[in-house]
C-alpha cells in the first residue's frame, strides 16, 4: 500500500481494529488492505494495550465471551504486530500530549505507544492527532477521499 512507502513501523488505533472486527461497510475498505500489508510483511505494526480494552469493552458488555477469546487470540497471534504495554515512557509522553495537544488519555496513551516504539506513521480516523507534529498521521477518511 502507498500509505506505507517509507514506514518500516506504524501504529494502529483501535479504531481500525473495531472497523475491521464489524466489517464497518464503509472503513473495512482500508482496513482489510492496511492488515493484510501488516500481516503480509509489508511492514510492522504497534498497537497500545489500551486499544486492547477498547476493543473488548463492547463484546464484555453484551456477555459475549467467544467473541472476547477470539479478539485475544487473534490479536496475540497477528503477524508481525506489537501490542505494547503502558510504560513509565509511554506515560510521559502520553502527559506531554495532554499538556501539549489537548489529546484525551485513552488518545494520548495511543499516540504515545507508537511513538516511543519509533513508529512513523499512526492510522486513526481521529483528526485531532494530525496536530502532533511528531509522527505523520493518516486517517481512514483521508484515505476515502483520496480513493
Amino acid at each position: 500500500m502507498d500509505i506505507f512507502k517509507g514506514h518500516q513501523l506504524i501504529a494502529l488505533d483501535t479504531c481500525v481494529w473495531i472497523y475491521h472486527f464489524e466489517n464497518h461497510p464503509i472503513y473495512s475498505l482500508w482496513t482489510k488492505p492496511i492488515l493484510q500489508a501488516i500481516s503480509g510483511g509489508q511492514c510492522s505494526a504497534v498497537m497500545s494495550e489500551v486499544s486492547l480494552l477498547e476493543i473488548l469493552v463492547q463484546p464484555l458488555r453484551l456477555g459475549l465471551s467467544e467473541t472476547v477469546a477470539n479478539y485475544q487470540l487473534l490479536l496475540d497471534n497477528f503477524p508481525n504486530l506489537l501490542i505494547y504495554p503502558v510504560t513509565r515512557q509511554v506515560t510521559l509522553t502520553a502527559a506531554s500530549l495532554r499538556a501539549n495537544y489537548g489529546l484525551r488519555t485513552p488518545d494520548a496513551l495511543i499516540l504515545a505507544t507508537g511513538m516511543v516504539q519509533g513508529a512513523t506513521l499512526m492510522v486513526t480516523n481521529d483528526i485531532d492527532w494530525k496536530r502532533v507534529p511528531k509522527i505523520q498521521v493518516v486517517c481512514l477518511n483521508d484515505l476515502l477521499a483520496h480513493g
